[in-house]
C-alpha cells in the first residue's frame, strides 16, 4: 500500500480535482482506493463524494489526529492499495502530519506570483519530513508562458517537477458538483488527458505498483 499527499498551503491549487482524479484512474486500474479528506473546513472531497453515483472510490472525513490511525488501518487491513490525503489550505500543522505519513507528496502551484511564493514554503515543510515529493502546475493560462517560466524557475532550484501539467479547464470544474472527474464526464477532453497524464506521471515518480494488493493474493 502507498499513501500519497496531496499539499498546498494556499487554497485554489487544485488539490481535490487531483486528489479525486488520481482516486478514479486507480480504481479504474482495479486499485481499492481511500481518499482522507482532512479539510474540516471545505471538506471538498466529502462534498465530491456525496454526489458521485459509484462506491469505487471510498472517501473518509479525518481530523488532524485521526490520519495515523486512518493510515494504520490501512496498512494492516491488507486491503488497501491507496490512499490519497487531500489537505486543507492554511493548516502548517496538518500538513506537516500528512508529509511525514504519506510514502510520496504531490505539491499543486498555480503559475501565479504570490501561489509561486506561498509553495516554497510547502516545499521545506515537506523536505524537514523526509518525504519525496514532486511540484505539478495547475490553472496554467493557455497563453502566456507563466508555465514555462515557472517550472524553470523550480528546476533551477533543484525541485523535482511533474512534466504534466492542468491547464485553467472548465471540465475540470464542472465535474465535481457532478462527483465525477472530467476524465468521466469529458473522455475525450483535453482536460482529462492531462489528468490522466499526471496520474501516470505520479505513479512513476512515486514507484507505486498498479493493484498491488490483487496482484498479491
Amino acid at each position: 500500500m502507498q499513501v500519497w499527499a496531496v499539499i498546498a498551503q494556499k487554497g485554489g491549487q487544485s488539490k481535490t480535482t487531483l486528489s479525486t482524479g488520481f482516486a478514479v484512474e486507480a480504481a479504474r486500474e482495479g486499485a481499492s482506493v481511500v481518499i482522507l479528506d482532512a479539510d474540516d473546513r471545505q471538506g471538498s472531497a466529502l462534498y465530491w463524494s456525496e454526489r458521485r453515483d459509484s462506491d469505487d472510490v471510498m472517501v473518509k472525513d479525518s481530523s488532524v489526529a485521526g490520519l495515523p490511525l486512518h493510515i494504520s488501518r490501512g496498512r494492516g487491513s491488507g486491503k488497501i492499495d491507496l490512499i490519497i490525503i487531500d489537505t486543507p489550505a492554511n493548516s502548517k500543522d496538518i500538513a506537516m502530519l500528512a508529509a511525514e505519513q504519506a510514502d510520496f507528496v504531490v505539491i499543486p502551484v498555480a503559475p501565479r506570483g504570490l501561489d509561486v511564493h506561498s509553495v516554497l514554503q510547502t516545499i521545506k515543510q515537506v523536505q524537514q519530513a523526509g518525504t519525496p515529493f514532486a511540484v505539478i502546475l495547475t490553472q496554467v493560462p493557455h497563453q502566456g508562458g507563466e508555465g514555462q517560466e515557472a517550472h524553470a524557475g523550480f528546476s533551477a532550484k533543484g525541485v523535482t517537477m511533474f512534466n504534466s501539467r492542468l491547464h485553467f479547464r472548465k471540465d475540470f470544474y464542472k465535474a465535481t458538483p457532478l462527483g465525477k472527474t472530467a476524465a468521466e464526464t469529458e473522455p475525450d477532453s483535453k482536460a482529462a488527458a492531462e489528468l490522466r497524464s499526471a496520474y501516470e506521471e505520479a505513479k512513476r515518480l512515486s514507484g507505486y505498483a498498479t493493484k498491488q494488493v490483487s496482484e498479491v493474493a
